[in-house]
């Protein structure tokens, strides 16, 4: 009795199963979730504002530290109570780690002291983020209120999406890698 073997269709089959992991795992690796605000340069968003900052990269004492990013959370410190105005200065500061640990705890999530996607999330939700006037239409303008526990401020979202705040006398960009507030 003579036993034949399919090994090259069983060599074959076993090549393809790997092709296709290995193509689906690169597939996966291109499409996971990346700050693109961060690639960006800036706090940024499109569309509904009321998801623009849960993609934000993390700021903290040694992220984007000194930087206009930090200096918008520390306007949201100091809208939440945290914070005194006169400390707004994009140096995320010990004393500014300290305060984001409060609000985090006041917020009820992970207590990092650290500006991370999901407390930018948590400070963009509804009832902080309020509609003021503009469009939320690619290329228009939008402008919006911050409402913290204590003072609100206004934040603009431009016609490139990128997000920007007052202070000193001038409308500042939101941006990561520049300091330009106080």
């Amino acid at each position: 009795m003579t036993i034949h073997t399919h090994r090259p269709r069983l060599a074959s089959a076993l090549t393809a199963a790997v092709m296709s992991a290995a193509v689906g795992a690169t597939l996966a690796l291109g499409a996971s979730p990346a700050s693109a605000a961060v690639s960006d340069g800036y706090v940024s968003g499109g569309g509904s504002f009321n998801n623009d900052w849960g993609d934000e990269g993390t700021v903290s004492t040694s992220a984007y530290s000194p930087s206009n990013a930090a200096c918008l959370w520390q306007k949201i410190l100091w809208a939440e109570g945290l914070l005194k105005e006169s400390k707004i200065s994009g140096n995320f500061s010990a004393e500014t780690r300290v305060a984001t640990k409060k609000l985090q705890s006041r917020w009820n999530i992970n207590t990092t002291g650290k500006a991370d996607p999901r407390t930018f999330n948590t400070a963009g939700k509804p009832g902080r983020l309020k509609y003021v006037s503009g469009s939320t239409a690619s290329g228009r303008e939008l402008t919006l209120k911050y409402q913290g526990g204590s003072h609100e401020f206004t934040v603009k979202r431009n016609d490139k999406g990128r997000y920007g705040f007052y202070a000193d006398g001038a409308w500042r960009s939101a941006a990561y890698r520049s300091l330009s507030c106080r």
